[in-house]
């Protein structure tokens, strides 16, 4: 895997502007990295290609990347029963969505993985396609802020919280994004970054009032930001561990299927997700 970092001093880091993970950047040392904002998907994209050098990738790309990746102190995102906003918004219940157009954000590339795992064994949905948003559907999977202004919103009578049917399919937390580097990236300034995201994550946490006053608005109060923010985990333990090895389990016996277009997963057949 080769790089296409320009020349630099600083690492080139993912910024997820979720409010899921403000945390990490709030007490970001000015100057500590070259942050660029993406959207999951395409981050994990410009890490593969060397365009950035670290972020926050979803978990199903980590799987993939494999060895061209490591682990930036153990700080993630992870919720242990409810994501609050990783949503499977319908007009109809799950059990009569057989057959299906699911319409899906082309940010994700997690959680429309979870959403397979779920329809195939905890749902049973079945001959179901995922589509683009602009296409005609009943069903619609949104993640992050938008997932918050959609709930509040009220449009669908139905919503499924996938980290809660995780957890009832599996009894443990679910990861949706890790902190990672690539490993070709320069080793001292990753011990640094590394170093540096440890603090601020800590820093960040304790300044959950200032994130509150910033981040409340017409959808969010900021008591609403409050309890969203620490319902999640950011450090991750033997627990989240547990749940990500399973999640890697239970999506290695799905047909390999990456959403890099939205056809019918079940029919597709792409990249295989590493084992080991």
């Amino acid at each position: 895997m080769t790089t296409n970092r320009p020349e630099s001093h600083l690492l080139r880091v993912g910024h997820m502007t979720y409010l899921n993970s403000e945390v990490f950047y709030r007490k970001l040392p000015i100057g500590s990295c070259d942050l660029v904002a993406m959207p999951p998907r395409a981050m994990a994209a410009a890490v593969e290609q060397g365009e950035l050098d670290a972020g926050p990738l979803p978990i199903a790309e980590i799987f993939r990347l494999g060895d061209k990746i490591r682990s930036l102190g153990n700080l993630g995102v992870a919720s242990n029963g409810p994501a609050m906003s990783v949503f499977l918004f319908s007009h109809k219940p799950v059990e009569d969505l057989s057959g299906s157009d699911v319409a899906v954000t082309t940010h994700t590339a997690t959680s429309i993985q979870l959403l397979r795992i779920l329809f195939a064994e905890l749902w049973n949905v079945v001959d179901h396609n995922f589509v683009e948003m602009s296409d005609g559907h009943d069903v619609a999977l949104v993640i992050g802020d938008p997932a918050l202004s959609m709930l509040a919103a009220g449009d669908y009578k139905h919503q499924y919280d996938l980290g809660s049917a995780w957890k009832t399919l599996t009894g443990s937390p679910f990861v949706f994004a890790e902190w990672v580097v690539r490993a070709d990236a320069p080793a001292d300034l990753a011990r640094q970054f590394e170093k540096d995201l440890i603090e601020a994550t800590e820093r960040g946490f304790d300044s959950i009032d200032e994130i509150c006053r910033i981040r409340a608005n017409d959808v969010m109060s900021e008591s609403d930001v409050r309890t969203y923010v620490r319902n999640f985990s950011y450090f991750l333990g033997s627990s989240e561990r547990s749940g990500q090895q399973e999640f890697k389990s239970r999506l290695a016996q799905l047909p390999a299927w990456r959403p890099t277009s939205l056809t019918n997963p079940n029919s597709t057949t792409t990249e295989a997700i590493p084992t080991s």
